[in-house]
């Protein structure tokens, strides 16, 4: 069963449908942005990385919704998706993605994921390959040596340790939001209200859902579903990303058949927050839109 709220005018003509699913698991939020003028294209499903929401796609989806039909989720345990009576890991999230496919009846969709977002992304290409129209993975790399897998294990198990301690209160102490961006961005947004709204995504989210996604990241299933995928793919890879081991990028692409590799210069981890006009560039020119794009 889900409820919905009204549409939202959002610039004179489109709006934005919210739907609540009601789940076993919680509630499920997802955003429908309604295509200004369809042009017959697939709808476009943006799926957020580890330790957001869907807030940071709202730029994105308000320009995509031009012309596409754009599903933006907040994936259970994140965001308005709470609270979760069991924590959800990165297969459970995918099973969720499949579950809004169905629920909205969309048997075609195109795919933006970022970071932990595109490893689901491909996931649900190997679930759904007949759903699947075209991927784009932002800021996603796989693991190349064992080595890599190894330091990232260690730095999760430090940081399962400083999750537990997360008020929100954090996200009102001058200089908190610019701390926690540096490790996010090249050059540091000066919207500071954004700053503290992705701060706040994080200290919000459900802790045993961030770390049982967490620890997914190095399952070898997400290589092979890459290895199987057979959609068009882009890799969008941004070159002062700290989060992403920069040396695997080639490595990603060569093992996913039908991939192509674009470099966004002078920017970190959130392209589309940072570098939004060059990421929405890159976004038209591989994505199937509207006639009227």
């Amino acid at each position: 069963m889900a409820t919905m709220t009204a549409p939202t005018p959002t610039d004179n003509v489109r709006t934005r449908r919210t739907y609540t699913f009601n789940r076993p698991v919680g509630p499920l939020v997802v955003d429908v942005w309604e295509a200004a003028q369809p042009g017959g294209a697939s709808p476009i499903l943006l799926i957020h990385g580890w330790g957001g929401t869907g807030s940071y796609w709202e730029e994105t989806a308000r320009k995509l919704s031009a012309t596409n039909q754009v599903i933006v989720p907040d994936l259970p345990g994140t965001g308005r998706s709470q609270p979760v009576t069991t924590a959800q890991d990165m297969f459970d999230q995918v099973e969720t993605l499949a579950f809004i496919l169905d629920e909205l009846d969309l048997q075609r969709v195109q795919v933006v994921g970022h970071s932990m977002g595109g490893a689901m992304a491909l996931l649900l290409t190997e679930a759904r390959p007949d759903y699947i129209e075209r991927n784009i993975l932002t800021s996603l790399t796989f693991f190349r040596t064992l080595e890599q897998e190894r330091i990232y294990r260690a730095v999760m198990r430090g940081f399962q340790l400083t999750i537990r301690f997360r008020p929100d209160w954090l996200a009102s102490v001058p200089g908190v939001s610019n701390m926690m961006a540096r490790n996010y961005f090249y050059r540091i947004p000066e919207d500071k209200a954004a700053l503290k709204q992705g701060l706040l995504d994080y200290l919000q989210l459900d802790g045993a859902t961030a770390m049982a996604c967490a620890r997914n990241a190095t399952d070898p299933r997400i290589k092979e579903a890459g290895i199987q995928a057979q959609a068009p793919t882009l890799l969008i890879a941004c070159r002062q990303d700290k989060m992403m081991p920069l040396e695997n990028v080639d490595y990603t692409a060569d093992l996913i058949p039908h991939c192509d590799v674009r470099w966004i210069e002078d920017c970190g981890h959130l392209p589309m927050v940072e570098k939004h006009d060059e990421f929405m560039d890159i976004l038209y020119t591989f994505l199937s839109l509207g006639q009227d794009a």
